[in-house]
């Protein structure tokens, strides 16, 4: 005889859709394992199809599910984007400060599948690898512009810096809820066809909360 649920269990919470966009090898992976487990990676796995992890927040006493899905960048990949950002209530779209063919994609290629996907959403320019600024190649200034172009938020992050991942998270989830979020009771998100076989699904819940 299986042991009843618990009401944590078998709770339903608000829940968010975080897609994480961008070229393959500009950090996507290793923000989402900073973010989600506070461990930097320096070389990680090539992601195949997509991968999902969630996390709890405490925002304005209100717990909310994070769910942030890990996308391939490589170019076979990219039939899949209608996919993944099906349903999304944030994305971003992350560049390798070092790679200029990194940042010139998300104009060329990345922004419009985003347009074509999404709805309701904010947008977040992720310029990664800051911790390499003297290789940089894309100044901060194109960046920025950039994101002012898309309506989108500016961030600089380190893979290796909690501080400037987590900054990211909390930031666009607060301007989502401040703009979309009319109650937090709701519950936001979470669309994708889960019979897609070409998909690559991993669910990793940590189940600790922050408060901000």
């Amino acid at each position: 005889m299986n042991a009843p649920s618990t009401e944590e269990e078998t709770k339903e919470y608000p829940q968010l859709k975080i897609v994480i966009i961008g070229e393959s090898s500009v950090g996507k992976s290793a923000i989402i394992n900073q973010y989600i487990n506070q461990i930097f990676i320096e070389q990680a796995i090539t992601t195949i199809g997509t991968d999902k992890f969630s996390k709890f927040e405490i925002i304005n006493n209100q717990k909310i599910k994070l769910n942030v899905w890990d996308t391939a960048g490589q170019e076979r990949f990219r039939s899949l984007s209608p996919l993944f950002l099906k349903g999304s209530n944030i994305v971003l779209m992350v560049y390798d400060i070092t790679n200029k063919f990194s940042f010139t994609e998300l104009n060329n290629f990345w922004i419009e599948k985003v347009k074509d996907n999404t709805d309701n959403i904010i947008l977040g320019v992720i310029a990664n690898k800051s911790d390499l600024y003297d290789m940089e190649v894309v100044p901060i200034e194109e960046g920025k512009k950039f994101a002012s172009d898309i309506n989108g938020v500016f961030f600089e992050t380190s893979a290796r810096n909690l501080e400037t991942v987590r900054n990211v998270f909390i930031k666009l989830v607060g301007v989502y809820l401040e703009k979309y979020g009319n109650s937090v009771n709701q519950t936001f998100g979470e669309s994708l066809d889960n019979s897609q076989d070409n998909i690559k699904k991993k669910e990793t819940v940590v189940s600790f909360f922050i408060l901000i």
